[in-house]
């Protein structure tokens, strides 16, 4: 048995002013060929999942290409074709497989098709034919797509939003493609979307009241094949932004689209629960200066890189030095900064212009006299339960202090889900006073266990929590909140 196997994952920022071309994925992580299998077996990836799917049931991999970005504008033409040629060559060369076996995200924006995600599926449904069977696995913040459902036999989505189930995730689709392929089962797939926008804040799977929704999920799964909950991406203009229920059964109909209707009625029932509730910038770092006990991270939710912003937003380093913080660590991504400072060398100080260059949305500029204390090439490797045994490029990095604050300033921005972030640049975050990371969620998997408080900051920028700033055109209307019901 043979099974075609890679991955295509982008989250799509619609508003953001950076293009997303072949670039901005060998900046993060490209692989073509044997090193997919090489690279990632053993790693916290969905590909781990399918390696150790194919030594379970049986089945030959056949590795294509793994295409994975840091959320950023809509992804260019060009790119995909780049990207879905390399497959199409694959399977020229090995001729008729079994089955496909693809990563995606489920928020994929495409220059030439809003539906990103479902552009690819169609691609890979017309190099294989109707007849061979496709499972592919999506991101907790997919989008998902009635395409998408017509196309794939099989999808499975994360359960976990910090995510750390992707090899689990991997395995389960494995397994169903393989029970498809020995007509063992016949999936049948059921999607239900409530009209509603729920922002990534609200969407921690371990509290609620997203966890109700898992809660109910797991419960109906005892019926089903499988059950994915998602809570959608709202920085997509697209019509299939979303949160949603899909439920896979075998070859039951009516019972999919029932368990999912239930699933779909309870979030909608919930609605006014996903609503944010946050502090002020000014607020949230006055409670961190005033804690007794350390560290205190800041999430930094309105500059979420992993949700498609810069990284380079300045309002609360702003408010940092304003208030005379002690002990704090701040992460701003900015080549230019890096640049002067590496200039400069280690033990000189300069006044640096930091943050705020890339667009209008995440504060000025900051000039900050500081002395650069750390120079290093920004490679780390993850530990722990999110992306274990995945190498992180920062691009060059340096460490600056000024008065209170240690600055890490970075040429590639990087979502804070890897404590060793920190610790390759000399920093041991248990030691510090306040952490700012910019993130919503996904920061927690590393930051809970040492974090003595963590307060989520309604600060500004393209991840705000609050999405009337936005000027959709394409989103579904009427949709809550934006629009009353």
């Amino acid at each position: 048995m043979k099974i075609l196997v890679g991955g295509i994952y982008h989250e799509t920022h619609s508003f953001s002013n950076v293009p997303t071309d072949i670039g901005s994925f060998r900046r993060v992580l490209l692989l073509e060929g044997e090193e997919v299998v090489e690279k990632l077996q053993g790693t916290v990836s969905e590909m781990a999942g399918f390696v150790e799917g194919a030594k379970r049931f049986g089945f030959d991999l056949i590795p294509t290409i793994w295409a994975w970005g840091v959320s950023t504008g809509p992804v260019k033409a060009a790119t995909f074709d780049y990207l879905l040629d390399s497959v199409r060559r694959t399977l020229e060369q090995e001729g008729q497989v079994d089955g496909v076996l693809f990563a995606l995200h489920g928020a994929c924006v495409g220059e030439q098709d809003p539906d990103g995600d479902g552009y690819i599926l169609s691609k890979l449904r017309s190099y294989v034919g109707e007849d061979t069977p496709i499972a592919v696995t999506l991101d907790f913040h997919a989008n998902t797509s009635d395409r998408m459902v017509r196309i794939a036999d099989v999808i499975v989505g994360y359960d976990t939003y910090p995510h750390v189930d992707q090899v689990e995730r991997g395995l389960e689709a494995a397994e169903l493609i393989v029970r498809t392929i020995k007509r063992e089962i016949k999936p049948v797939i059921a999607l239900e979307k409530p009209p509603m926008l729920i922002v990534p804040y609200k969407q921690a799977t371990a509290a609620y009241p997203m966890n109700e929704l898992l809660i109910l999920a797991q419960r109906c799964e005892r019926e089903a094949l499988s059950v994915t909950v998602s809570g959608g991406f709202p920085y997509s203009d697209v019509p299939e932004t979303g949160p949603g229920a899909l439920v896979i059964t075998d070859n039951q109909p009516e019972l999919a689209r029932r368990l999912a209707r239930e699933i779909s009625s309870r979030m909608w029932e919930l609605r006014e629960e996903f609503l944010p509730r946050l502090p002020s910038v000014k607020e949230a770092v006055t409670s961190s200066i005033e804690s007794e006990h350390w560290p205190v991270i800041l999430a930094d939710v309105g500059d979420n890189i992993g949700a498609g912003t810069p990284g380079d937003g300045t309002f609360i380093l702003q408010e940092l030095i304003d208030q005379q913080a002690e002990g704090a660590v701040v992460t701003i991504a900015d080549p230019m900064a890096v640049a002067q400072a590496i200039e400069v060398g280690v033990g000189k100080c300069v006044n640096l212009n930091i943050g705020g260059k890339c667009d209008r949305f995440h504060g000025e500029a900051l000039d900050v006299e500081c002395c650069i204390k750390l120079i290093s090439d920004g490679v780390f490797t993850n530990r722990g339960h999110m992306r274990d045994g995945l190498v992180e490029k920062m691009g060059r990095t340096v460490v600056v202090e000024a008065p209170g604050i240690k600055i890490v300033l970075t040429e590639i921005k990087m979502p804070p889900w890897n404590l060793e972030q920190l610790r390759s640049v000399g920093i041991t975050p248990e030691n510090e006073k306040i952490i700012v990371v910019k993130s919503a969620v996904a920061f927690r998997a590393a930051y809970e266990p040492i974090a003595k408080s963590i307060i989520e900051v309604n600060s500004p920028g393209l991840s705000t929590v609050d999405l009337k700033q936005f000027d959709y055109e394409y989103i579904k209307r009427p949709i809550f909140p934006l629009d009353q019901f």
